[in-house]
């Protein structure tokens, strides 16, 4: 086992307290955020981190194109992108949402994919390219941004169907998931497109053609489509609401379901 599981595993617990904390605190009158809060979020954070950078100079950075470490740099880009959306937005009722999607994802890597060794790590000499590396940060960037909105668009379904406030306090209104939802998608869509433009730089670089129906550009097309007519939507009555979060919800799965595109034929375990 790779000396850095440990703290993807202590990373996880870190993640499970501040889950646990997060929707204690949906049960209370009051804000949601508070010293302990901000605390948990610097270790998790700071925990993932150093096992990832530990991760990329053990195995080299194209070694990021791996399923297992791939997965990792999203729990890491949802955690980091919604303190920024909730700093933006001002809304930190649907942290609760966010963070147990991230634990989702971070416990699937952690007990289904099989972590990276460099003995039988194989990386093909066509990830090793600087545009590659770009692509693929952009990409889980815009991931990790889509996820927020897809918390925001749960959030939404919830409040509207359930009315959930008769039994927990701080559950966010409709109006402050639509605001939390819309500021991540403005933030995903750039890094999305991005991360499209680098692929085609990569491609014509590695393949001499800026489109070769690859299955990680595919994938992104169709997210970036997806991302495009929410964005758009929300000018549109029919579309308003339930609808939209939706549409929203669909792209977040997309989103997670292109991950292993992302270093398809790339690393190989060997």
């Amino acid at each position: 086992m790779p000396d850095e599981s440990a703290l993807y595993f202590l990373a996880n617990l870190l993640l499970f307290g501040l889950i646990l904390f997060s929707w204690a605190h949906l049960f209370r009158r009051g804000p949601v955020t508070s010293r302990a809060h901000v605390v948990g979020f610097s270790l998790f954070l700071s925990c993932q981190g150093i096992a990832l950078l530990w991760s990329g100079i053990r195995l080299e950075p194209w070694a990021f194109s791996h399923l297992y470490l791939t997965t990792m740099l999203f729990t890491e880009a949802i955690i980091l992108l919604s303190v920024l959306v909730a700093r933006l937005t001002r809304q930190t009722s649907v942290m609760p949402i966010v963070l147990t999607l991230a634990f989702a994802v971070h416990s699937y890597a952690l007990l289904l994919v099989r972590p990276p060794t460099f003995e039988t790590l194989q990386i093909s000499p066509f990830a090793r390219s600087p545009w590659y590396l770009l692509h693929l940060l952009a990409a889980l960037a815009a991931f990790g941004a889509y996820a927020c909105a897809g918390a925001g668009a749960i959030g939404y379904l919830v409040a509207s169907l359930a009315h959930p406030r008769k039994f927990l306090s701080n559950w966010p209104s409709t109006e402050d998931c639509q605001t939390y939802t819309q500021g991540a998608l403005a933030i995903s869509f750039p890094l999305l497109s991005g991360a499209l433009i680098a692929g085609a730089l990569w491609g014509q670089l590695a393949w001499g053609s800026y489109w070769s129906w690859r299955q990680d550009q595919v994938w992104l097309l169709v997210v970036w489509l997806i991302l495009t007519m929410s964005l758009h939507a929300r000018s549109m009555r029919n579309w308003q609401g339930k609808p939209l979060a939706l549409l929203t919800l669909l792209g977040f799965i997309l989103a997670v379901l292109a991950l292993p595109a992302l270093g398809h034929g790339l690393v190989s375990m060997g």
